[in-house]
C-alpha cells in the first residue's frame, strides 16, 4: 500500500486581505479540507498575522516551518497553501524558499491557484505568477502611497495623533479629518521658535519655559505637562507654526 503523503499547511495575511475576506481562518478550513481530499496528513499548520509577504524576514512562522522542513522531524511531502501570493509575494524569496523546500524533498501545492511544485510545467508556473505577485505588490505600495499624498494634499490627515499646535476636525463627506491649527498650543510653539531663533539652545529653552511656569496640554499620547527637551526638539523638527 503506498505511503500516505504528509504535508504542513501555511497561511497567512496582510490587514488589506483580511478585510477583502481571506482570513486565516478561510484559509485554514479551505486548506484542511483540500488536504482531506487528498487523503494528506496535516503534521502541522503555520500561521503569519498581519504579516507583509514581501519578505520572509518579517515572517517567524514561516521561518520555523522551514525550520521544520529542515530538521525532517515530520518526514512531510508538501507544503499547502491557498494561493501562491500567501506564500511570498518577492519572487527571489519565493523561488530561493521553494527550492530550499524541494532539497528536503518537500513540494509546494497551491490550492486556488491549482499549481504543484512537484511537476516541471508547476515549477514553470510559480516562476511567473511569483513575478507578476511581486510587481502587484509593488503597485499595491506605490497606490497606496499615492492616495495618501493626494490625501495630504487635499488637506487631510493621515492618521495618528496631530501634532502638538494643530487639531482635527471633521469634514463634511470625508472619512479623515483635516489639520487646523489650535491656537491656544499654538502660542507655545511661536513661542519655544522665538526662543531658539534668538540662540537658545534645546535644553535652555525647555528649562526657560519650565521656570517661567509654562506648561503643555495633556494629550492622549502623553501624561505629563513639563516640557521637556525632547519636546522642544520635536517642535523644532516637525512644527512650522512659526511661518
Amino acid at each position: 500500500m503506498a505511503k500516505k503523503q504528509r504535508c504542513y499547511i501555511y497561511t497567512r495575511v496582510s490587514t488589506e486581505l483580511q478585510i477583502d475576506g481571506y482570513s486565516l481562518e478561510a484559509q485554514k478550513e479551505r486548506l484542511r479540507s483540500e488536504a482531506k481530499h487528498r487523503k494528506m496528513q496535516v503534521c502541522g499548520e503555520y500561521s503569519d498575522e498581519g504579516k507583509s509577504g514581501k519578505n520572509i524576514a518579517g515572517r517567524p512562522e514561516f521561518k520555523k516551518m522551514l525550520n521544520d522542513i529542515k530538521s525532517g522531524k515530520d518526514d512531510i511531502d508538501y507544503v499547502l497553501v491557498f494561493k501562491l501570493s500567501r506564500f511570498g509575494r518577492n519572487a527571489a524569496d519565493t523561488l530561493n524558499s521553494l527550492q530550499f523546500m524541494e532539497d528536503y524533498g518537500v513540494n509546494l501545492l497551491c490550492v486556488e491557484d491549482g499549481i504543484d511544485s512537484a511537476g516541471a510545467a508547476g515549477k514553470l508556473i510559480i516562476s511567473v505568477l511569483a513575478s507578476v505577485a511581486e510587481i502587484e505588490r509593488s503597485n499595491i505600495s506605490e497606490q497606496t502611497m499615492a492616495g495618501r499624498q493626494q490625501k495630504a494634499r487635499d488637506g487631510l490627515w493621515n492618521g495618528g495623533f496631530a501634532p502638538y499646535g494643530y487639531k482635527l476636525v471633521a469634514v463634511e463627506g470625508q472619512k479623515s479629518k483635516m489639520l487646523v491649527i489650535n491656537e491656544d498650543e499654538a502660542k507655545l510653539i511661536k513661542l519655544i521658535y522665538e526662543k531658539y531663533l534668538s540662540g537658545m539652545g534645546v535644553n535652555a529653552v525647555a528649562k526657560w519655559l519650565n521656570d517661567n511656569g509654562y506648561r503643555k496640554t495633556v494629550r492622549q499620547n502623553g501624561t505629563v505637562p513639563l516640557i521637556s527637551d525632547h519636546f522642544v526638539k520635536g517642535v523644532r523638527w516637525k512644527n512650522c507654526l512659526w511661518t
